[in-house]
């Protein structure tokens, strides 16, 4: 599974690399970090997902996130147990307000998650980004609205509806070439 994943990032940073010397293209990604305690259980998740897209034009985008979270479970004395899960989440984007630095946006789209938790999401998130340059951007997102079955980020079993919990809050940079 570690080889699969290595495998896939290096592909996806060569494609990237290879697709930036066009206009409209963009990489970037979100790190994150996560710890739960929750009566004897304690959690904690490291995930790093890199992203790259293309924007049409000052409304809509495509992107891929492929991210990779590194998770230990441990209850009680007991040892700990890893949790390593791999995801494909591709979305559109359409960026419904600007002004000045200021975009407002919503990404609609699904991910798949595979490894120690699989499952999959379909619906939309809200988000903003801050431009810092013309080509420097920061984001932030939060909250989903939309259908889980299994996803790794939210637990077992499956429905539908809003979503608005801090381990949804993620931020991130991107780079327009």
């Amino acid at each position: 599974m570690k080889k699969i994943l290595i495998m896939a990032m290096f592909a996806m940073a060569f494609t990237s690399i290879q697709m930036a010397s066009a206009q409209g293209w963009w990489i970037g990604g979100k790190l994150g970090y996560w710890h739960d305690k929750s009566g004897d259980t304690k959690t904690n998740t490291f995930s790093i997902a890199p992203e790259a897209g293309y924007d049409f034009n000052k409304h809509w985008s495509v992107g891929a996130a492929f991210g990779f979270d590194l998770g230990s479970v441990k209850v009680g004395d007991a040892d700990s147990q890893s949790e390593n899960v791999f995801v494909i989440a591709p979305y559109a984007r359409y960026k419904y307000y600007q002004t000045g630095i200021l975009t407002l946006f919503v990404d609609g789209g699904f991910g798949i998650a595979v490894g120690d938790r699989d499952g999959f999401q379909v619906g939309v998130t809200p988000g903003l980004a801050l431009s810092i340059t013309d080509h420097f951007s920061f984001l932030t997102s939060v909250g989903f609205f939309g259908y889980k079955k299994d996803y790794y980020n939210g637990g077992n079993g499956s429905g539908f509806g809003v979503r608005l919990a801090s381990s949804d809050l993620k931020f991130g940079f991107y780079y327009s070439f």
